[in-house]
């Protein structure tokens, strides 16, 4: 009986074209958003996932609160308060830490084509700032990092290059930081308002350079590597506890790990594409309303057809399967080439999203369409089609025989 009740559906469909082409476009269009989107947003968990692991053994300390949002906010000493010579002594007697990297930052003038702008130089040591900074996604959009014994050389932000003065910075230019001649060794990438660097605005030197600039040697930031990335979070803890006890403010340091930080950046990323998926399947809404309007259609047209199979024998469950089958038949037409085409649209969205990034110095994107993926959008397919098509085969399955034979 499936047999027939599948030939007999796919008879109808065939009789009904160009309707039918139409409803399973509807469907094929959501199927698409719903694929290329899931498709970006696994490509983009996988590139920062890939881009951070490295950093899972770093520790970043900052004084007061720290989050994703501002995670070298404290860098700059803006609110005053500096790491002490007994912080680095007491971290320094915690088990498990290869290096202890201090942060030196200050506001200093910056001199450049005639103009002057105040600019927070940062202190650090060029090996760590190659291996923080130096990642893909982060990295520089033109020169190189600074080798170690590098004198008067520094790094400057994008929109520090690009923004601030009048006439563009160039890697090759020399600038004047407090009236001290630097060459400039490399131009960071963009950044922009996402996972916050503070690279944009600042300009990076080594700690000897930043020493004899300000005559300074305030700490305004500690990176940490751990010898086991399996007891960062354990030693973050500890670090943060006992510099707190040094200043005797249980608030006064925050040790976040990478880790922590690439489990908060993948939840935003999930909470964003879930929203993403949320806005395609308002298409698929829609879809769902062709097909049950297709159905329907269907149904007054076959009226009479209906009431002769009743007639000779049809039992309500074989009509119901009838329009069900059949509607299941076009939501799954219109998935598959959903499917097909929202892997082109992902590759062409991501190519697209990784010039626009390239431009602004961004990581590449490169989609990721997994078989699970595939297997929820077909299923997502059908199920639009079984809920679609109930109304109309139930109507269909509930007319009198008598009614509908008499019907024209």
């Amino acid at each position: 009986m499936l047999v027939d009740n599948l030939n007999i559906a796919f008879k109808n469909i065939k009789e009904r074209k160009s309707r039918v082409f139409l409803t399973f476009l509807g469907i094929s269009i959501g199927i698409m958003a719903i694929v290329a989107l899931m498709g970006l947003g696994e490509g983009m968990q996988q590139a920062v996932v890939g881009e951070l692991s490295s950093l899972t053994d770093t520790v970043i300390v900052s004084t007061g609160e720290i989050s994703i949002d501002s995670m070298n906010a404290g860098y700059s000493g803006d609110n005053g308060q500096f790491f002490t010579d007994r912080d680095i002594d007491s971290i320094s007697r915690i088990n498990g830490i290869d290096s202890i990297d201090p942060i030196l930052s200050g506001v200093t003038s910056v001199y450049f084509n005639g103009e002057t702008k105040i600019i927070t130089v940062m202190g650090l040591e060029p090996d760590r700032m190659s291996e923080i900074f130096g990642i893909e996604f982060l990295g520089l959009e033109s020169g190189e990092f600074m080798n170690e014994g590098d004198r008067n050389t520094c790094i400057i932000g994008y929109n520090v290059a690009h923004d601030y003065f009048d006439t563009e910075i160039k890697v090759g230019n020399r600038i004047k930081i407090n009236d001290k001649s630097f060459f400039v060794n490399g131009i960071y990438k963009k950044q922009g308002a996402g996972f916050s660097t503070q690279t944009d605005d600042y300009i990076h030197v080594t700690t000897r350079d930043f020493s004899d600039l300000t005559g300074s040697k305030d700490i305004s930031g500690i990176l940490i590597k751990v010898s086991d990335v399996n007891n960062v979070e354990n030693i973050a803890e500890e670090i943060e506890y006992k510099i707190n006890m040094n200043h005797g403010d249980d608030d006064f340091a925050s040790a976040i790990t990478m880790s922590s930080i690439l489990e908060s950046i993948q939840e935003i990323l999930s909470i964003i594409q879930i929203m993403l998926i949320g806005i395609a399947a308002i298409a698929l809404v829609v879809a769902s309303i062709g097909i049950m309007n297709t159905m329907l259609t269907s149904v007054m047209e076959r009226t009479h057809e209906i009431g002769v199979m009743k007639a000779i024998g049809a039992r309500n469950s074989d009509i119901m399967s009838i329009f069900l089958i059949e509607g299941i038949i076009i939501s799954l037409i219109g998935g598959i080439v959903g499917v097909t085409l929202g892997i082109g649209g992902a590759q062409g969205l991501g190519m697209a999203s990784s010039g626009f990034m390239a431009e602004g110095g961004g990581m590449t994107l490169q989609p990721i369409i997994t078989p699970l993926i595939v297997l929820l959008a077909l299923s997502v397919a059908i199920l639009v089609g079984m809920i679609s098509s109930f109304y109309p085969a139930r109507k269909a399955a509930k007319m009198s025989p008598i009614e509908a034979v008499r019907y024209e």
